[in-house]
């Protein structure tokens, strides 16, 4: 009864919960962490102004949590799930503001379900999933600055904008929409009159700004982890203008269909287009943020030709439940609330089937590597050839944030073996202690240890998984080691 009670009078908060459960355990059937969520959480430990890909408030979180669980690292699962709820909050605040009608509110979150990016995906805690939480946040705060020019709004809009900025630099789409909605609109025009909008660019600039003197004093090296990921040994062809953002966008759709599908399967024929493309303020809302970064990164990869990272388009589904709902006209009834839900939690038990068999079915290695005893099978071998606290692990990210976090004599990391694009790493340090190198192949051992004279040939080690289907995987990787001087 109690449960019933609660699904009738707060549905919001009981989808909250079992969403909760259901994504924050299932992840905890893989043996492996995943290869983002164990460097997020070293970066909380050493990156405090920056590190050598992204802006550095993900880590914090991420390392908070990890020794609040006593630095169990499956701990982060429940922080992206954290972070997921969050944001569906504030899609549900955004929502009642701009959709007058509690009903529709709570099922535009809810449809959000059927998106990959709020379940399947979501387990895997980085830079991205923190985005669901922030960009959800910015765009209600800054909803309420335009509409009320109340100074605590614009100071709450200018934080969230701060935040976001310092989480992905690819956030700054969602601002550069802010930006143009206050010079398009006359509400946004009626801002830049007032002393308070200037106090939240104040407090947004003083935020960035001892990151960007970080980048400075590091010689802005994430361009080179960009440049890398960007494609920049992509051979140029005028074909590559068309298949990058075609791809971009057909992953788009993929991620966000099953919302689609939900809203489909209920309101397809309630569903009016004129009321979402009509010339109110909240529309011009929607647009600059919610489309117009889509079609900025769309642009973006036709003129330049270069790879789009489908994972960009994280957190650009945010708005998809209220843009659907904002053409849906009338109250929703009892049944086809109640309809809604259904599907909606079918869906997400779907999901979770999915997830749940891909975790059982995979003889992957990052599924299936138990680090704990890796990093201490390691850490001996160590200390056989070396009495000395090991001190640092170099070369490949995910083998080296492994020993970061699981190993007895916690090692710093140096990743990709390179410690200038290490900040944390005193070069000097590395070369008189030495470490421990891994690599996926010969090739990346001799590149990771090339500037390395005492570095020691590598040597095979060798992994074997298997699946419930008896399917069975060989995987090798190489180590060695540094003498230090």
């Amino acid at each position: 009864m109690r449960i019933q009670s609660i699904a009738n009078k707060h549905p919001l908060v009981l989808f909250c919960l079992i969403h909760l459960c259901v994504w924050s355990i299932l992840p905890l059937l893989r043996t492996g962490v995943p290869m983002d969520s164990l460097e997020a959480i070293w970066w909380g430990k050493y990156c405090l102004l920056g590190t050598n890909k992204h802006p550095p408030i993900s880590g914090f979180p991420a390392y908070g949590i990890y020794l609040l669980f006593f630095e169990n690292a499956k701990a982060i699962y429940f922080l992206s799930q954290l972070c997921v709820i969050i944001g569906f909050v504030y899609i549900y605040k955004l929502a009642q503001l701009l959709l007058k009608d509690n009903t529709k509110a709570v099922l535009s979150v809810m449809i959000l379900e059927g998106c990959v990016f709020y379940g399947y995906c979501s387990p895997e805690y980085n830079v991205n999933v923190l985005s669901l939480a922030l960009w959800p946040m910015c765009a209600y705060y800054f909803y309420r600055a335009l509409i009320e020019d109340k100074l605590i709004w614009w100071v709450c809009a200018a934080v969230a904008c701060g935040l976001n900025i310092l989480n992905k630099y690819t956030s700054g789409l969602q601002l550069l929409g802010c930006v143009l909605l206050i010079l398009f609109t006359a509400e946004g025009i009626k801002c830049l009159k007032s002393y308070r909008a200037y106090i939240g660019v104040a407090i947004f600039v003083a935020m960035i700004i001892p990151h960007i003197y970080w980048l400075y004093a590091h010689d802005f090296m994430v361009l080179e982890y960009f440049s890398e990921r960007g494609g920049k040994n992509i051979r140029p062809d005028w074909i590559n203008h068309i298949i990058y953002p075609s791809k971009f966008f057909a992953s788009l759709f993929f991620y966000g269909l099953g919302s689609v599908l939900i809203f489909v399967s209920v309101f397809g024929k309630k569903f009016e287009a004129d009321t979402v493309v009509d010339n109110s303020f909240n529309n011009k809302f929607l647009f600059w943020l919610g489309v117009f970064p889509i079609i900025f990164i769309i642009l973006f990869g036709i003129i330049s030709g270069t790879p789009i990272k489908s994972m960009w388009g994280y957190p650009l589904l945010y708005l998809l439940g209220i843009v659907l709902f904002m053409g849906v006209k009338g109250e929703i009834g009892e049944k086809i609330y109640v309809k809604t839900q259904k599907i909606t939690y079918t869906l997400m038990l779907m999901m979770g089937m999915a997830y749940a068999a891909s975790i059982f079915l995979s003889t992957s290695p990052k599924y299936n590597l138990n680090g704990k005893n890796f990093a201490i099978q390691l850490t001996r071998k160590w200390h056989q050839r070396d009495e000395k606290k090991l001190q640092y692990v170099l070369g490949d990210v995910w083998l080296s944030s492994i020993l970061t976090l699981e190993s007895p004599d916690k090692p710093k990391p140096v990743i990709w073996g390179d410690a200038h694009r290490n900040p944390w790493v005193s070069a000097q340090k590395l070369k008189q202690e030495g470490g421990i190198v891994f690599a996926e192949t010969r090739k990346d051992y001799k590149k990771y240890t090339e500037s390395y004279p005492k570095a020691t040939a590598p040597k095979e080690i060798k992994f074997q998984f298997s699946n419930i289907l008896g399917k069975t995987r060989f995987k090798r990787y190489y180590y060695g080691f540094i003498d230090g001087e």
